[in-house]
């Protein structure tokens, strides 16, 4: 089920609301299981085949958690439960992900394998996966709790994160279900997580959906276009990745603050970016949180550990040093970027966008490292035209690796690169102004207020003041009911047709 349906909005989710409140009244658990029941429904209706695997999860992860909370803490034996449970989930997702484009792979070259079958993928694969995976790490030190059969059921499947995240730790969505808690729909929190869901469908139907089409159009076409027709289909693919995500991540957290649940932010205007490490902290966070705690930051120990047996040191002395530099920061960045581009899908073309993510990321940390080593020169937030320049330099650096992110093969994203610096020719200005609903949107992303600084749930941030209107803020009033009632109808006008989310095929 998609949340951009008429069977979501008109019959899941208001059944979803009345059983929640009137539940509320027998207690916690009715309402844990009402939810996780309802998420389990939500799950099905994709295709009922994928339940039996997401429940088969489930209760192996969770036999793996008993097994890892009964052993004594820090022994080998809990030790061994988390890697048998690490395997395990590892195993699964190589088989549904990456067995057949290994298989293709290895027949390619010409080696013995067995026939290569396509599998079908279980849809939000990865992000359940990694869920559970961090539950049972943070569960094996100590730092989550051991949970009943229900309550684990909804923290992995409640619907709003369980098909494309955010990807959540425990201790963010259980203790919210804590016993004393009073479960019942807030008004504030429901017209809050309305508006914020309404927020996010706009963003999905009346402006990623309306330029999936030539972006589509251009990347099928690589290799036969012009530059200016290239440029075209890259920037509207740019700008509806973004909406179309941004619109997920507000429809997630909106769904969830229905039912006052507060999930972690997931989008926080990445484009504003004017470093490629600042973009990873805004694009995906709870992605680049989990890469950083679970593979960066184990990584860059197991480094330092080897340093230290060899008689290295790991001071920051020995960091300003090109060797050190290279081990300490170098080698674990971009494995990681390798890894997250591997977690994205099964092709070398996803390995090369993560290698330019994790060159893109060396390159940054590099230069604030050693040239806040040079005396007397700080590190200073870029104002004016330097900001500016920039974001554009960020801009440019992402989709030239959104590339191959998008294309079909690593030959079908040569052949975009290709058509981009003027193999087929320039082409004309009319080219360009097919896009001029991509480029109209760039106003959008660098100079307006985003979503959660409109609903006033904005982090801090480093970020510039917005340009445009930086005073819209929603308030729970008849102009503002009004304005989403209109948008609430041309919502429904162009929901003609329903349209997956692009993070689905991960």
């Amino acid at each position: 089920m998609l949340f951009n349906s008429f069977k979501f909005i008109f019959c899941f989710l208001p059944i979803t609301m009345v059983g929640f409140h009137l539940l509320g009244r027998l207690g916690r658990r009715p309402v844990i299981a009402w939810l996780a029941l309802c998420s389990i429904v939500f799950y099905a209706v994709f295709k009922p085949v994928f339940v039996f695997f997401l429940l088969g999860s489930i209760v192996v992860n969770y036999l793996v958690s008993m097994a890892i909370a009964s052993s004594e803490e820090g022994s080998s034996r809990r030790r061994q439960f988390l890697t048998l449970g690490i395997t395990l989930n590892l195993l699964a997702l190589f088989y549904f992900k990456y067995l057949y484009k290994t298989l293709l792979l290895i027949h390619s070259l010409h080696l013995p394998a067995p026939a290569a079958h396509p599998v079908l993928l279980p849809l939000g694969i990865s992000f359940f996966t990694f869920t559970q995976i961090s539950y049972l790490v943070d569960l094996a030190q100590g730092q989550a709790e051991r949970q009943d059969l229900l309550s684990y059921v909804l923290f992995v499947t409640f619907f709003p994160h369980l098909i494309i995240g955010p990807i959540l730790h425990h201790k963010e969505m259980m203790p919210q279900f804590a016993v004393g808690r009073r479960f019942r729909l807030v008004p504030a929190d429901v017209s809050l997580g309305i508006t914020w869901f309404l927020f996010g469908l706009g963003k999905k139907v009346l402006i990623a959906d309306r330029l999936s089409g030539q972006a589509s159009l251009a990347f099928a076409h690589a290799g036969s276009q012009s530059a200016a027709s290239a440029w075209t289909g890259l920037i509207l693919y740019t700008m509806q990745l973004y909406f179309d995500f941004s619109g997920y991540s507000d429809m997630a957290l909106g769904l969830a603050r229905i039912f006052s649940i507060r999930f972690p932010l997931n989008f926080d205007s990445p484009y504003k970016a004017t470093s490629v490490t600042e973009y990873w902290q805004r694009w995906h966070m709870t992605l680049t949180r989990y890469v950083t705690l679970y593979l960066y930051n184990p990584i860059l120990l197991g480094v330092q550990r080897r340093r230290l047996a060899a008689g290295k040191k790991i001071s920051r002395k020995a960091l300003a040093t090109v060797g050190g530099f290279s081990a300490m920061v170098a080698y674990p960045t971009i494995i990681t970027m390798l890894l997250t581009g591997l977690w994205h899908g099964a092709g070398l073309q996803f390995l090369l966008f993560g290698l330019l993510h994790g060159i893109y990321l060396t390159a940054n940390q590099a230069w604030r490292h050693f040239r806040q080593r040079q005396k007397g020169v700080t590190e200073e937030p870029p104002t004016g035209l330097l900001r500016m320049a920039l974001r554009i330099g960020v801009y440019l650096q992402v989709s030239l690796a959104l590339i191959f992110f998008r294309a079909d093969s690593l030959h079908s994203a040569f052949a975009m690169l290709h058509d981009l610096f003027g193999g087929n020719g320039r082409g004309h200005i009319g080219n360009l102004l097919d896009g001029a609903l991509g480029l109209a949107l760039f106003p959008i992303v660098w100079f307006m207020p985003n979503t959660q600084e409109i609903l006033g749930e904005e982090p801090p941030s480093s970020a510039a003041p917005s340009i445009l209107l930086p005073r819209l803020r929603w308030s729970s009033n008849i102009v503002w009911g009004i304005a989403m009632a209109v948008l609430f109808f041309a919502i429904l006008a162009n929901l003609d047709h329903t349209s997956s989310f692009l993070y689905f095929q991960f």
